[in-house]
């Protein structure tokens, strides 16, 4: 289960990668939660692959993630990156699960 595999990934500070908007991505996720909107969402730090209509900046982006969007999610062997705090998206919008 997706949930599990991401929950887990945050509490042992790993990182994943996945497919999201036909991109693969691979990213660090910091913050499982729920929208406003009742769906299930991870924010992350994605610092490799691509995106849609644009590159990925050479320092990585924060990104919120569908978590049912994401495709072929799995564990990779690279380390965990925090990304810029100062930088991370707010989450009055999440309530925060992990």
């Amino acid at each position: 289960m997706k949930y599990e595999l991401i929950r887990q990934a945050i509490i042992e500070r790993r990182s994943l990668t996945g497919t999201y908007d036909d991109c693969s991505r691979s990213f660090s996720p910091h913050i499982l939660g729920e929208s406003a909107e009742g769906r299930l969402c991870v924010i992350a730090f994605q610092y490799a692959g691509a995106r849609p209509g644009g590159s990925l900046s050479s320092a990585g982006e924060w990104c919120c993630f569908d978590v049912e969007k994401i495709t072929r999610l799995r564990e990779n062997e690279d380390r965990w990156v925090a990304g810029p705090i100062g930088e991370r998206p707010t989450v009055k919008e999440v309530a925060v699960k992990a």
